[in-house]
Order: C-alpha cells, then structure tokens, then sequence
C-alpha cells in the first residue's frame, strides 16, 4: 500500500503581486521538503492573486512558459517535490482559471477550471474568460468536463478547483480515470462580517457567535465522507487573509486519508488580527480501487 506525504500552504495572496505571492509559496516548498512532502498544494490563485482584478489577468502567462512556471518550476527542481499552484493561463487571446502541478524535472500538467462563478469575471469588460462551461455557472453539459490525470509516487491524482467539485457526475468521472488522490485547491472569500478582532471578541454576543463560526469550519465533514465512501485520498487548502479590496479568505485546508482519518488541518483564521499564511503536512496511505 503506497503512502504519499502531502503538504498542504495556506497563502494570503494579493491581486497581482506575484513576486510576494511566490516568496510566501517559496516558504511553503522549504517547509515540506524539510518534512518530507511528495508534494505540495497551494490554493486557487495562489501566485497570481484572486478575483476579477485587472491585475490578475495582467499576470496571465501560456502554460509552461513565463515567469510563474519558471518559479514553480525552480522550486520543484530544488526541493525534490511536486509543486501545485494557481494562475491565470493565457493561449492566444483566451484567458482560463487554472492551476500547475510542476515536477522536479519541470514537466508539469495544467488543470484548466471549469466553472467560473462571479467573483472571479473580470472587472473589465473587454477581458474575457473562457472556460468549459456553455451553460448557465453551476452546470458543465455532460461530457464537456475534462480533469487531468496525473501521477505521483504511483498514485493517480486529479485536481478540482473550487467550485468545480460541484461537477455533475464527478465522483463517477474520477473513479473511471482511477484517480486515488482528490487535490482541491480553494480561494473561498467571505466579507468582514464573516470575521472578527481580537478586540472584538471581548463583547459576549461577537464571542458566542465566533465559537458557533469556529465550529462550524472546524471539522472537513465533507472530505472525511467523500473519502470513506470513494476509498481516496484527499486534501484541499484555501486561501486566507484580507486580499486589500473586499475578500476575507478562510485559510482552511486538511489532508484526509482514505479511512475517513483526518491526518493533517489547517484550521480556518477567523481572527484578523491573527491572518497569516499557515502550513500543514500529513501522510495517506493509498488503498486500491474498489
């Protein structure tokens, strides 16, 4: 039974700063090779910053060839490990939502999303994104989706980005490619009533519904059924922190085995004054297909 280590980098990234982006994703890849990580997952975006913002389209670049991949791929190369990370692809004058998985020898695969939701359509009108989905959000017509296979230690892994777990007929899709590994990156936004201060908390009715907040993220309930009932591994990681505009990021993120054991999480900040990047790594073992 093969084991994979799995780290899993929670980044605060800002529209457009990939520089600053990729220092923080940089950190992440010298904190899992220290542990031993066959990999590491960073959220959606995470090197180019989420949302709409003209900013972050400025930052598309083709796949496998500009500054980000170069990055990621020097990181990989360095640290021994497949490096995940989010950005905008551009392939002629179509932009897509997508997300690398570099190797130590720099060939990669590109997972291109599916369904853009709101946040994400840019703010400028003469910018496009193009994604596989010719219907209304929320729904990819049958037979249009398209998930990446790839290989990792032996393991067949595939990553759905965010709101592309909502996939009709997923589960189904993933199991006939025979994927064992389920890597979900996020950029789930709340709004600052989703969050507090710690000055805040000293108010008994802010405190009372932190705790009902905290509790409410704290266990993957989702991740830890899809697993036992699948027979894969998973692991998923939102962004956190304040983008500097209008988004509050959780930074949540677990890495769950497929018994349904919770081998590793990064529990969602909701304290602003404590938002910072956050890091967590476990180990899966990897059971056959049933």
């Amino acid at each position: 039974m093969p084991e994979l280590t799995i780290a899993i980098g929670s980044t605060c990234s800002l529209p457009g700063d990939v520089d600053g982006n990729l220092a923080q994703i940089a950190g992440f890849a010298r904190r899992a090779a220290a542990n031993g990580a066959d990999l590491l997952l960073t959220p959606e975006l995470s090197a180019s910053g989420y949302g709409g913002y003209p900013e972050v389209l400025a930052t598309a670049e083709p796949a496998g060839d500009g500054p980000i991949f170069a990055a990621l791929a020097g990181l990989a190369a360095e640290h021994r490990l497949v490096v995940l990370a989010g950005f905008v692809e551009r392939d002629g004058e179509k932009r897509y939502l997508a997300h690398y998985a570099v190797r130590p020898d720099a060939t990669f695969v590109v997972q291109r999303k599916h369904r853009v939701t709101p946040l994400e359509s840019p703010l400028d009108p003469s910018v496009e994104l193009y994604y596989d989905d010719t219907e209304e959000i929320g729904h990819v017509p049958d037979g249009t989706a398209r998930f990446e296979v790839f290989e990792v230690g032996g393991v067949r892994c595939a990553v759905v980005i965010c709101a592309d777990l909502g996939v009709r007929g997923l589960d189904d899709l993933l199991a006939a490619a025979g994927v064992r590994l389920l890597l979900l990156p996020v950029a789930a936004g709340g709004t600052r009533d989703d969050k507090v201060t710690a000055a805040e908390l000293r108010a008994p009715a802010v405190l009372d519904r932190y705790v009902a907040l905290a509790r409410e993220h704290a266990f993957p309930e989702g991740a830890v059924r899809g697993c036992v009932e699948h027979g894969r591994a998973f692991a998923a990681v939102n962004m956190g922190g304040f983008d500097g505009r209008a988004l509050y990021h959780g930074g949540s993120g677990s890495v769950v085995d497929p018994s349904g054991s919770i081998e590793a999480q990064v529990a969602g900040c909701l304290v602003l004054d404590r938002q910072r990047p956050r890091f967590a790594v476990g180990t899966v073992d990897i059971v056959e297909a049933r």
